[in-house]
């Protein structure tokens, strides 16, 4: 490292050491260049480092995003590398004689249970990727079946490869789904069911015991639908996305269109709400319902 801010502690003892912990020039790079910015943002010494500079840093970093001129991932990846320093050199302060100023501490690591909050958000998928998707998956009802579970439904590709056919119930106000391990049910927007009901006709698996199953008749596993939506990407011509990521993309969009925290966490079966299951009777709290048709992207049956 050559930097004017950098001391000879930092540069001749500290980041050779720390260095040798990585094996890509790119990781190494991409770390230097930002330990640079940061020095230079608040002009001294990483070793000098106090917590009125990083919270500073943060907030330069966030007024960015707003800004549309930064990402949210890359202030993430940003503060998870400095804390990274920050941690080693205080785990290693006293093997390697290293002073550091009287304020000094890993003033990063506050700043990481929101960043990962935040990170359930952030990785969503371009709307037009995602309808590039559901075309490229028309000619498979399973798969069109699950990315609506995934971006209508909110649920989790957990939920979906353990769902039977008789976790789905209509009720007078709407139809929800009761994933396993869940405390509430799930709302399934009107346009999502019409996609999950033809797939229950077209398969004849209404009254089966499990609602997904693969070519050698055995319940879906994770890995299964990892490799479907690489394959559907690969044949949508779009960049591979997890199932995560498809499920973000359902709350960002509530959010975009007006839907509130507690709707899009009650949707996505993050937070507990108290939604009392009566056999044949409405549910009286129509916070999902609600939430489901502030969307205006509704997802239509695959072309026949």
């Amino acid at each position: 490292m050559n930097d004017s801010y950098a001391s000879d502690t930092l540069k001749d003892v500290i980041w050779p050491e720390f260095l040798a912990h990585f094996k890509s020039e790119t990781t190494k790079a991409s770390y230097e260049t930002d330990l640079i910015e940061f020095m230079h943002f608040m002009k001294k010494d990483f070793l000098e480092m106090e917590q009125k500079d990083v919270a500073e840093y943060f907030g330069y970093l966030q007024e960015k995003v707003k800004a549309g001129s930064l990402k949210g991932s890359t202030v993430s990846k940003k503060i998870r590398e400095l804390h990274s320093l920050a941690d080693y050199i205080i785990q290693n302060q006293q093997e390697m004689g290293i002073m550091t100023g009287t304020e000094f501490a890993d003033w990063f690591a506050e700043y990481l249970p929101g960043l990962e909050r935040q990170e359930q958000f952030t990785q969503t998928v371009p709307i037009q990727d995602l309808d590039r998707l559901f075309q490229a998956a028309e000619e498979d009802a399973m798969a069109y079946t699950i990315l609506v579970l995934l971006y209508r439904a909110g649920l989790s590709a957990t939920e979906i490869v353990a769902l039977c056919p008789g976790d789905f119930g209509q009720y007078a106000d709407g139809v929800y789904v009761f994933p396993a391990g869940r405390k509430e049910p799930a709302y399934i927007p009107e346009d999502a069911w019409k996609i999950v009901e033809q797939y229950l006709l077209e398969t004849g698996r209404k009254n089966e015991e499990t609602l997904f199953l693969n070519s050698r008749n055995q319940p879906l596993n994770l890995m299964y639908i990892s490799r479907m939506l690489k394959k559907l990407a690969q044949k949508a011509g779009t960049p591979s996305y997890s199932a995560r990521q498809i499920r973000s993309s359902c709350g960002a969009t509530l959010y975009v269109y007006g839907a509130d925290s507690a709707q899009v966490a009650s949707s996505l079966g993050i937070t507990r709400m108290q939604v009392k299951r009566y056999h044949n009777l409405s549910y009286r709290d129509q916070i999902k319902k609600e939430a489901g048709q502030l969307v205006r992207l509704s997802v239509r049956p695959p072309r026949t």
